[in-house]
């Protein structure tokens, strides 16, 4: 078979193996690597250039994953005329590469996924700026795409993600520090913003509280604890809750006879305060995981008296109680006082039916007035039930102030939540979304008719591969069936090696910036096809802001050079030279860091600035 004249610049090198879907081609000898076709300069053999092989009236495309060269050259024959027999000055032995073919287009129709595959033989040439054209066309006239950058090597095609397959099939962002994991965050969400999806609905989990500067005011709202607006204020409920959250976060490690014990007790509660609700469910229905309003300052009341009462007689009955010193108070967090024990045979005797809680009431009690938690147990608004049970305002209303307002997209700021509980918090908000949604999954707001985005940023910390947590389990659940109820998950990460393998295998499409940790690199390999695993071999030498996309989120494995966003956030790289070379601050603004520190809140600003 007789190679193609010089003339026909697009030719490269023809095919010599096919396995399954990864092809084999042997590159033609020529002076240089570098070609010009069409008015542009290409390089032969570029590690995720795209490579186009005819076939006919089929067009097969492909994707360079490894170039190489032989050691040894091959013994040549008169008539083997496709090779050429003078060696190139740079590699000893014939120079070849790997393509993974990932489509074809038929009649200038591009389709992911291959009819039919290439012979030994077979021509493989470079893509121009036509084929691309072919490749990237959207053509379903579908208003489904959203755009976050341009295609490397080529500036004149823009890279636009099918925000369908997002949603709908969960996508994970992953990156070492400083590669632009915040700015993509910001470029796609501006985008959804500024698109024509009126009902957008998307929920940022953000523990650094840094993305809500880099989006704008008029389609994002911030929800963070103290807040001054209660529509803005963080407020998670603590009897929305399920009870293993709940306990851990107010009482700590417990036996499982005193867990049982205080089980039942909140559900007793729970049971007696449901009466108070506009449609009471059945009472066979309640358990301790229900979403009940009840008092926990009762519940504390009710244990602390279990634990101090004491008896004038050892047959301890209603009748031999002793009488209380005081009552107590549980608003107040006062407990109850009773004549104090003897040590002796003598009366009065303890109660035999305490449990040994005086540890877990006394955490409850501190957790009750900590001001960090206040976003849990603040008793001055309408989420804060009395005695009985009774709450003004219903978790519908702390539905709306996260999803159901006018702008699409909700910035849930944990920067100040307590470490110890974030991953709980995380959970039980995640948790009251997703019930929510699937238990309403046919109204108006459900998720099948108003689906959902939940972006979750550093999301290692709560899906983590070795732990069991709140946030591991339900995030774990919207990445299994999260699709069929409208909920999609972004997980944005820095450690993909520590997030549950479970999770990523679901994401139905990878945006990987650059990744230099080689434990990282593996496990984003894992979760390509391996046809195109080699592209990850490509993660340590991209620029920053330069991201891998992998996936349905786009037709075609592409490199793409991500736009900056107009709005720097808050996490991004401080600007140095610039800020030594400014004159020192007035020492005077340390006072002004305390007085922030002390009221938990990054949004203090020192005099010179409120004036400005």
């Amino acid at each position: 078979m007789p190679e193609p004249p010089l003339d026909q610049a697009t030719y490269i090198g023809h095919v010599v193996s096919v396995r399954g879907g990864v092809v084999q081609v042997r590159l033609r000898d020529v002076p240089t690597t570098l070609v010009m076709v069409e008015g542009s300069a290409h390089r032969i053999g570029q590690i995720g250039a795209f490579v186009r092989i005819p076939l006919g009236y089929t067009q097969l495309f492909g994707v360079c994953t490894q170039v190489g060269a032989d050691i040894t050259r091959p013994m040549a024959r008169e008539d083997d005329g496709v090779l050429e027999t003078d060696p190139g000055p740079e590699a000893e032995g014939y120079r070849w590469m790997t393509i993974a073919l990932f489509g074809e287009a038929v009649e200038g129709r591009f389709d992911r996924g291959v009819g039919q595959y290439p012979t030994v033989g077979d021509q493989v040439h470079l893509v121009t700026q036509t084929d691309l054209g072919v490749i990237y066309a959207t053509g379903d006239g579908r208003d489904d795409t959203i755009s976050i950058g341009r295609i490397a090597g080529s500036d004149s095609i823009r890279a636009a993600l099918r925000v369908s397959a997002l949603v709908n099939r969960h996508c994970c962002v992953v990156g070492s520090t400083g590669s632009g994991k915040s700015n993509l965050a910001a470029v796609l969400l501006r985008a959804l913003a500024a698109s024509s999806y009126d009902s957008a609905r998307v929920l940022i989990v953000d523990p650094h509280g840094e993305h809500f500067s880099a989006l704008p005011a008029e389609s994002s709202k911030r929800v963070a604890p103290g807040q001054a607006s209660q529509t803005d204020r963080l407020r998670v409920p603590y009897w929305a809750l399920s009870f293993g959250d709940l306990a851990r976060i107010t009482m700590g490690r417990m036996g499982d006879k005193e867990a049982e014990f205080v089980r039942d007790r909140v559900r007793a509660l729970k049971v007696e305060a449901s009466r108070h609700l506009d449609a009471k469910p059945a009472e066979q229905t309640i358990t301790a995981d229900s979403p009940i309003p009840f008092s926990l300052r009762r519940l504390w009341w009710e244990l602390e008296d279990n634990e101090r009462m004491t008896f004038t007689d050892r047959d301890q009955k209603d009748e031999t109680r002793c009488e209380k010193i005081e009552d107590g108070d549980p608003e107040q967090l006062i407990p109850p006082v009773y004549p104090a024990a003897s040590l002796g045979a003598a009366a009065p005797f303890l109660h035999q039916g305490r449990r040994g809680l005086a540890r877990q009431l006394e955490l409850m009690r501190a957790r009750l007035v900590d001001s960090r938690f206040a976003f849990l147990f603040d008793n001055s608004d309408g989420y804060h039930p009395d005695f009985e049970g009774r709450v003004k305002d219903d978790l519908d209303t702390l539905l709306v102030g996260w999803l159901g307002g006018p702008k699409p997209i909700t910035v849930l700021d944990v920067a100040a939540v307590p470490s110890e509980v974030l991953g709980d918090v995380v959970g039980s908000v995640l948790s009251l979304i997703y019930d929510a949604l699937f238990w309403g999954m046919r109204l108006p707001v459900g998720g099948k008719e108003q689906p959902l985005m939940l972006v979750l940023d550093e999301a290692h910390r709560f899906l983590p591969a070795t732990a069991d947590t709140s946030a591991s389990r339900v995030c774990g659940r919207i990445a299994r069936e999260g699709r069929k109820y409208g909920v999609g998950l972004m997980a944005i990460t820095q450690r993909p090696s520590d997030i549950d393998p479970a999770v990523l295998s679901q994401c139905g499409t990878m945006i990987a910036l650059r990744i230099t940790n080689g434990a990282d690199r593996g496990a984003v390999s894992s979760t390509v096809p391996d046809d195109l695993g080699g592209l990850t071999a490509l993660l340590p030498s991209l620029r920053t802001g330069e991201g891998l996309v992998l996936g349905e989120a786009l037709q075609v494995p592409s490199r793409v050079r991500i736009d900056r966003a107009p709005d720097r956030t808050v996490g991004d790289d401080p600007k140095l030279p610039e800020a030594w070379l400014r004159s020192r601050p007035d020492p005077a603004g340390y006072a002004d860091a305390l007085v922030a520190w002390r009221a938990q809140s990054t949004s203090i600003k020192s005099d010179d600035s409120k004036e400005e």
